[in-house]
């Protein structure tokens, strides 16, 4: 009995060894990637492109402390390097995923910052910075043009959206919208370049009442509902307005037997009525040789004035 009383305390001993081991075990888990990027499916893109494209074929987000960004991939059938896409990054009261102070600048639009984009983004392409003025539904926006040695062309385009300052207080009317575009088609011209960055509708939005860098929504025209005033839509807006194409009206060749008809003008018709058979009959007494001035040739002779016409057999 003695001994073991002596032994039970060892025996207590190497259990609670046994189970402080396994509690130091590792357990299973899944592997985490230390990124802030992740992959989004296409719908949940922050913007829709415009009908006919180009199309969205990939989204990688990344978020801030202070921001969300995401890089939409735009399909790409250019021979210059790089791939198309289209950032958008959304300043406003985001969910806290990221370390506190891992914020994004948001910096001022500027063209030497918008510059150096450019020259990352674009290599090897000559672009010129647009001084004509352009806008979209969101405001005005700044753009380059350029055309690749490949035939190419290309546009990069950088905007900023937001409240205009005597709109926006403390507490309403906050946040920014930074856009950039990079674009490259195969013959794009410049129109069809800046038909991209014109035709995009952002469809995304903090849910909070103080975010909103569109500012208030503008004023309907002073015509609009007034009596007296004449609003009508464009001419353009009407089936059928576009005039009918008019083709021209070949006129039809009737070909005939004679030569002399490849004289006559394209646009006249000419019926050919067979002529009435002509019979000559030659006396067997007659020696003369010589037919009459005034009787025609038959068959494919021809009457030559001084010469005998023989008869036909």
């Amino acid at each position: 009995m003695a001994s073991q009383r002596r032994a039970a305390p060892a025996v207590a001993l190497c259990v609670l060894a046994l189970a402080t081991l396994a509690a130091c075990a590792p357990r299973p888990s899944d592997i985490e990637t230390s990124t802030i990027a992740n992959r989004q499916p296409l719908e949940r893109a922050m913007v829709a492109m415009p009908p006919g494209g180009p199309a969205i074929v990939g989204v990688i987000e990344k978020r801030y402390a202070n921001s969300t960004t995401q890089e939409i991939v735009l399909a790409n059938s250019a021979r210059n390097p790089n791939q198309n896409f289209m950032r958008v990054t959304m300043f406003g009261p985001v969910k806290l995923t990221t370390g506190r102070y891992n914020d994004l600048a948001n910096d001022p639009l500027t063209l030497m910052n918008a510059g150096q984009e450019m020259r990352w983004y674009m290599p090897g392409v000559k672009m010129t910075v647009s001084t004509l003025y352009a806008q979209n539904k969101y405001g005005s926006f700044g753009y380059a043009t350029g055309r690749s040695s490949t035939g190419d062309g290309c546009i990069y385009a950088w905007q900023r959206i937001r409240a205009p300052d005597h709109d926006s207080t403390m507490i309403s009317n906050q946040g920014t919208i930074a856009i950039r575009l990079r674009y490259c088609a195969p013959g794009a011209s410049d129109i069809d370049l800046l038909n991209v960055m014109a035709g995009f509708t952002i469809n995304s939005y903090f849910l909070s009442p103080g975010w909103n860098p569109f500012g208030a929504p503008p004023q309907p025209p002073d015509e609009l509902g007034k009596p007296g005033a004449t609003v009508l839509p464009d001419a353009t807006a009407f089936t059928g307005s576009v005039p009918p194409v008019t083709r021209p009206v070949k006129p039809r060749r009737v070909p005939v037997a004679s030569d002399e008809a490849d004289a006559l003008p394209a646009a006249t018709e000419t019926y050919v009525v067979p002529a009435a058979t002509e019979t000559y009959a030659v006396p067997a007494a007659t020696t003369s040789t010589t037919y009459p001035a005034s009787v025609p040739a038959t068959g494919s002779q021809t009457r030559v004035e001084g010469y005998a016409v023989v008869p036909p057999p």
